[in-house]
């Protein structure tokens, strides 16, 4: 996804927005004899310095994490499923034909690819590398673009299947001004997680505009995909004799998605619970 592309989006700095951080600054200044904007001044360099950081990495074709935040340049989790089950052979390879032929042909994806990621986490003697299935969608009339990220292991007989389904925004020209112009109140809070790799800035600036037509576009390429997957995977593991009838009451719990305002509420259809999975899209490390 292109991280600049807002597609219908007017992404601009918004004029009340500097005109309240001159006038803030301006009082501060004052109080402080001028001290505050020469601390705004190394503060905000050194944001600028990491946010630029972050999104060079996000926008790198070389696919490389330090430890966490893997899927950063995809943007924030809405909706993930793990699905473990037992066979004497290895099926990865048919899941995965199945999948890839299911999203090329109900959905407007026509490019299924795989990813490898590697993760530098200086800890690690040797860096390690992993293969996903991505399926990207085209970003949504308001700059939200949808990824699958699926991959696939074994333990002993025990095979897993994991997928997650993930929604970026665009770079939000306003927040980065914020975040910038606010960073001699807010670089405390933050620095300390940064280096240790517990957080990033890049989610701090992007946006999934909030409306309600974005909302349901969004909601829809989500369960769509979340949809084929299963529906692809059920019908394989049935093909090969397996269970699938726990898969498809789980199914139906997970397909219970709703999405507002950037934030995604998973809720238990089958048991009727009223305790929901809510989880603002911020700083998520997956």
């Amino acid at each position: 996804m292109d991280l600049i592309n807002s597609q219908n989006i007017n992404n601009r700095i918004k004029k009340r927005t500097v005109a309240i951080a001159v006038i803030m600054h301006l009082y501060l200044a004052i109080f402080t004899f001028g001290l505050s904007l020469l601390l705004l001044a190394i503060a905000g360099f050194v944001t600028s310095m990491l946010l630029e950081k972050d999104i060079n990495e996000a926008k790198s074709t070389a696919n490389s994490f330090n430890k966490n935040f893997p899927f950063r340049h995809f943007g924030h989790v809405f909706g993930s499923f793990q699905h473990i089950f037992n066979h004497a052979y290895s099926i990865e390879k048919d899941i995965s034909s199945a999948i890839e032929g299911a999203i090329k042909t109900k959905t407007p994806i026509t490019s299924v690819n795989t990813l490898s990621v590697i993760d530098t986490d200086p800890d690690l003697k040797n860096c390690e590398q992993r293969r996903f299935i991505k399926a990207e969608s085209a970003p949504t009339s308001r700059g939200t673009g949808i990824t699958l990220i699926l991959n696939q292991s074994s333990y002993g007989s025990m095979r897993s299947i994991q997928w997650r389904v993930l929604a970026g925004g665009y770079l939000d020209r306003n927040a980065k001004f914020n975040l910038i112009t606010y960073s001699l109140f807010t670089i405390l809070f933050w620095i300390r997680p940064y280096f240790k790799r517990e957080t990033d800035l890049i989610s701090r600036v992007r946006t999934i505009y909030s409306s309600a037509y974005n909302d349901m576009d969004v909601a829809t390429q989500v369960r769509c995909l979340h949809e084929v997957v299963f529906d692809e995977m059920i019908t394989e593991l049935d093909k090969n004799g397996i269970d699938t009838s726990e898969l498809k009451v789980q199914k139906m719990q997970v397909m219970n998605i709703n999405i507002s305002g950037g934030k995604v509420n998973m809720g238990n259809v089958v048991q009727g619970a009223m305790n929901k999975i809510s989880g603002v899209a911020k700083g998520a490390k997956v």
